[in-house]
């Protein structure tokens, strides 16, 4: 059909040019697409691996500050604090050298067993994974005796927050200590008290371990209180850790100085020449990660893991001195 001059310039496209005009369309939507999940993709990749060094950096750093504080006692040393006449027992107290109270073992390395138990508080751990056992003081005091009221010589801990009645605490001067409860009677500190001139310090206990789970986790097992007496409780600190090694530093000539590093289950380790500890942490990613395989290695101070799975690894490594340790060791106590 032919057409008339002046109606041409109003036709519309043919059938060809509207299939090519799709055609390139097509292309163009799917380069898009492929653009966003590319970009999807890279996203959620930087992500989860951020939020894995995150969480290994976060790890560290409660690790590394509690070990510097441990058997940090105010102006005593562990071997000059007692327990108070009145203090309780502690409810699912942890056993041996890691129970709640037995400050001369203030820092403490063990290994799991086969079904992931440890020093009787622990029976959800990883198995054959480390704990950490960490006894101490928050290096900050919660009175100064008397001096804050030079007025004021009755003997008793002049606080005006007050001590809490659900947490311990060790009343020290530079020459013994008293471990109490808040909720007992206060010891005294005026001259011929129970420690003259001392200062109330609140009282830490942790036990670090890998709590085992469909996201293994750093957890730690503290002390709390469950309205009628104090009692280990459980603690989760940051998901994603899966193992925990610690090599042991020991003084074996008493000069001070690390002469070697045994494993934590060696029965050679003397604890009261513990100067330092090596700790790997082995942090893995909180999501699977369907199109990645983990074929690795990962070398744990001398031990080699390869777990495998679909998730993504990286290990945390870090040495600890125990400033605390060195301090008594060096001055002979």
């Amino acid at each position: 059909m032919n057409i008339p001059a002046r109606w041409r310039r109003y036709a519309g496209v043919t059938m060809v040019e509207l299939l090519v005009a799709m055609v390139i369309g097509i292309f163009l939507i799917a380069g898009a697409v492929s653009i966003f999940i590319a970009s999807k993709r890279s996203y959620t990749e930087v992500e989860r691996s951020g939020r894995m060094i995150e969480n290994a950096r976060y790890a560290q750093q409660a690790l590394s500050m509690d070990l510097r504080h441990g058997g940090f006692f105010g102006e005593a040393a562990p071997p000059g604090i007692d327990l108070d006449d009145e203090l309780d027992d502690v409810e699912d107290d942890c056993t041996g050298r890691a129970a709640a109270y037995d400050v001369d073992n203030y820092v403490f390395v063990a290994r799991t067993d086969g079904a992931g138990s440890a020093v009787g508080c622990i029976d959800d751990a990883v198995p054959g994974s480390d704990i950490v056992v960490i006894k101490g003081v928050r290096p900050r005091p919660m009175s100064d005796g008397d001096r804050d009221d030079p007025d004021d010589d009755d003997g008793v801990i002049d606080n005006p927050e007050g001590l809490d009645a659900t947490r311990p605490y060790v009343l020290a001067n530079a020459i013994s200590g008293l471990l109490f409860d808040g909720a007992d009677t206060v010891p005294t500190m005026s001259t011929g008290g129970d420690v003259p001139g001392g200062n109330a310090w609140e009282y830490r206990f942790m036990v670090y371990y890998i709590r085992a789970g469909n996201v293994p986790r750093l957890s730690r097992k503290v002390l709390g209180w469950d309205g009628a007496s104090m009692r280990v409780i459980t603690e989760d600190i940051v998901d994603g850790v899966e193992n925990l090694r610690v090599r042991v530093g020991v003084d074996g000539d008493d000069n001070g100085e690390v002469d070697s590093y045994l494993a934590a289950d060696d029965g050679a380790i003397d604890w009261g020449r513990v100067l330092s500890l090596e700790v790997y942490l082995l942090v893995r990613s909180v999501d699977a990660d369907a199109s990645y395989t983990d074929g690795r290695s990962y070398d744990l101070g001398g031990e080699v893991f390869a777990p495998g799975g679909n998730f993504h690894r990286t290990v945390v490594s870090f040495s600890v001195s125990l400033r605390n340790a060195k301090l008594l060791i060096r001055g002979n106590i």
